[in-house]
């Protein structure tokens, strides 16, 4: 009965020990996983500051690229509504506030869509275009033809207007 009452108390220290092995085990890979996010977190956090720089001049260049071809495609639809309604259509491009308006021309000048440039994209040369305004006659061409330049910080788009009424977007 001692041998027997020895052999329990063994037993129990023996899984003792065990789950106090188990429960050390834990501990440390739980630390371990601890540091391993740490380090997760510190490596994400370094190359999201690296790459903010980059994602913001490509976003820049993204919103002077589409504000030039909403323009040219505008110059278009004031050409399309001048052929097909045989009224005079006009843009008028206002660098001052860096917007610019289709413009119903006849007995009663009725706005038709106004736009402004997004932020950072301006309008930074307007050549041989008479007072701002781009005028389609009922055949599609222009009176004056000309350049309109927009730009950001780093890269500028042409817009050629051709006196045919050709309208060109070049990067």
């Amino acid at each position: 009965m001692i041998y027997n009452l020895q052999k329990s108390h063994t037993q129990n220290a023996n899984i003792m020990t065990k789950k106090a092995i188990k429960i050390s085990r834990y501990l440390n890979n739980r630390g371990a996983i601890l540091l391993d996010i740490l380090i997760s977190i510190g490596i994400i956090a370094l190359l999201t500051t690296i790459s903010t720089p980059y994602l913001h001049a490509f976003q820049s260049d993204l919103q002077l690229n589409g504000a030039a071809k909403n323009l040219t495609s505008d110059l278009r639809y004031a050409q399309q509504l001048t052929i097909s309604e045989q009224n005079i259509y006009e843009v008028e491009l206002d660098p001052s506030l860096n917007n610019y308006s289709i413009v119903k021309t006849g007995s009663a000048t009725t706005t038709i869509k106004s736009v402004a440039l997004p932020q950072g994209v301006e309008f930074s040369q307007i050549d041989a275009v008479l007072n701002n305004e781009v005028i389609f006659n009922s055949f599609g061409g222009v009176n004056e033809s000309g350049a309109i330049v927009l730009s950001n910080n780093t890269k500028t788009e042409t817009i050629n207007v051709k006196p045919s009424g050709y309208i060109q977007l070049s990067q």
